[in-house]
């Protein structure tokens, strides 16, 4: 399962295939594994030989994925950076890390100004066009050999997300990498013939989905930012095949009053995570890509990320039968993996019952960089414990229910983040909705909302809650709602309830808010 060895079949079979089409050059498997050879050997150049590691601080685009397989193909290890960061942060993971050289793109250079980043400057190339030191290099470099590691080898290091605390950086291998890449290829039914658009942050682990398209020397094109109007051009000029967003991505794309003016017939397989999606966002996407087929998926970055995923199959169903509890599972586990769903001592649960998800997998990480307490935590007896309270149904469809971390209990009850949040997502005025725990005296914790409504719309927080009575539990309903602009969200969309917990925690007086802001 080395990723060299891989992507050397893949340019030997389909070299002359069109591996990327961008619109600064279209090139072959053959070409392009050329250009990745190359960049391997400027790498070693940079300090960057087997084993060293290597920051990349860039939009999604092709070179930044030639400079990942770039060292899978030497036995470097690329890691990609959030260029959302702050500079500070950057730095953090730079020297966390231990990286020799760091790959930038010219459009966020400037980062590099800031003092805490300056130390770094001398030690960055620069990713531009042809007239760049990047190109220049390139040109003069003489393509590398293979560096034949073991599937074992670390092959990448991903930062995560950071929405509970500092980012801990995830060591993947190149068994991990290529294992899932597979499974996602047999689960998805990906093709040689098609074209894949990587929209996912090439920071995230999201991006990796893209892999299956190298084994398989299908075609690449990279969205370098996301917007609603970026994503339906490149459908429409690439003939897109096969895609991976989030829920908030598709969202936008379905409110876009121009989106219908594309052309979406070539989309065939539309691959979300992060989150189950409402039931009439899923009837709306499905009218909007009438020939796409929708996978969900559930995974993490300790995992090369997949782990399970709910089938279009079980989205028709659900949608035929208005069976919400179908469409708000994670769907079933890919070939390979094992999952168990275990209570507090350890003892696996019975269906239906909740308790923390536990994966064996070979996706399964190596471990947290230079953090061996916080990995011997959750790699125990060969299963990695996600910290994610999930259930399993009698048709083996997992169900996530809430982080560990975010189980709300109020007066001695349980309370899952996202019944509540289903509950108020159902209220037409209702466009967002995060549900957090925040402390009371007298409950231990109290459920609190924070919402933001559609355009145009007004509503109460007692209206809010009222409404939610009508389908869930009274505990369970809100005893605090606040409106907002917005909900403070990952680079990859996902809402950082870390920081709605901290914004609570410092403004007075939180209640139920009337209609409007609070």
């Amino acid at each position: 399962m080395n990723l060299a060895r891989l992507l050397n079949e893949t340019a030997r079979v389909h070299a002359t295939r069109t591996a990327l089409l961008d619109a600064e050059m279209t090139l072959t498997w053959a070409q392009w594994f050329d250009r990745i050879r190359r960049v391997s050997a400027m790498l070693a150049l940079l300090g960057a030989g087997p084993g060293a590691r290597y920051g990349l601080l860039m939009k999604n685009g092709f070179r930044q994925a030639e400079a990942i397989w770039a060292g899978h193909w030497s036995g470097a290890v690329p890691v990609p950076v959030n260029w959302r960061l702050a500079p500070r942060e950057i730095a953090d993971i730079l020297d966390d890390a231990g990286c020799s050289v760091v790959i930038v793109d010219p459009e966020l250079l400037p980062a590099f100004d800031d003092p805490l980043l300056a130390a770094w400057r001398e030690r960055t190339l620069i990713a531009a066009g042809d007239r760049g030191p990047y190109e220049a290099l390139l040109a003069t470099s003489a393509p590398a050999p293979m560096h034949d590691g073991g599937e074992d080898a670390e092959a990448m290091v991903l930062y995560t997300g950071g929405t509970t605390g500092r980012s801990k950086g995830v060591r993947l291998s190149h068994r991990n990498i290529a294992w899932n890449a597979m499974q996602i290829g047999i689960a998805l039914g990906i093709r040689t013939s098609d074209v894949t658009l990587t929209v996912a942050p090439m920071f995230h682990a999201a991006a990796l989905c893209s892999n299956i398209t190298t084994l398989l020397g299908g075609t690449h094109v990279f969205l370098r930012q996301f917007s609603p109007q970026n994503l339906l051009e490149s459908i429409e000029r690439h003939r897109i095949c096969f895609t991976t967003v989030v829920p908030t991505m598709l969202k936008m794309v379905l409110d876009d009053p121009q989106a219908s003016r594309f052309d979406r017939s070539s989309l065939r397989v539309l691959f979300y995570g992060s989150s189950p999606m409402p039931t009439p966002w899923m009837r709306s996407a499905m009218e909007f890509f009438p020939n796409a087929q929708f996978h969900q998926a559930y995974g993490l970055t300790e995992t090369a990320p997949i782990l399970t995923i709910l089938s279009d199959d079980d989205h028709r169903a659900g949608i035929a039968a208005g069976d919400a509890a179908i469409l708000g599972s994670a769907g079933r586990p890919l070939i390979g993996v094992e999952l168990r769903i275990v209570d507090d001592a350890g003892a696996e649960c019975a269906t239906g019952q909740a308790g923390e998800v536990r994966v064996r997998a070979p996706g399964v990480m190596l471990g947290y960089h230079k953090r061996p307490a916080e990995t011997a935590e959750v790699l125990e007896g060969g299963w990695f414990r996600s910290g994610d309270v999930g259930a399993m149904d009698e048709s083996g469809r997992l169900t996530i229910l809430d982080r560990k971390k975010d189980l709300i209990i109020t007066g001695g009850e349980n309370v899952y983040s996202v019944d509540v949040e289903a509950a108020l997502a159902r209220h037409p005025a209702v466009a967002e909705v995060a549900v957090i725990g925040v402390p009371d005296p007298r409950l231990g914790e109290a459920v609190a909302a924070v919402v933001v409504l559609r355009e145009g719309t007004t509503l109460t927080g007692a209206e809010l809650i009222a409404h939610c009575r009508t389908s869930i539990a009274g505990f369970k309903a809100p005893r605090h709602v606040r409106f907002a602009d917005a909900l403070p969200r990952t680079a990859v969309g996902k809402v950082r309830k870390s920081e709605l917990r901290r914004t609570w925690t410092v403004i007075p007086g939180f209640g139920v808010s009337n209609a409007g802001k609070e």
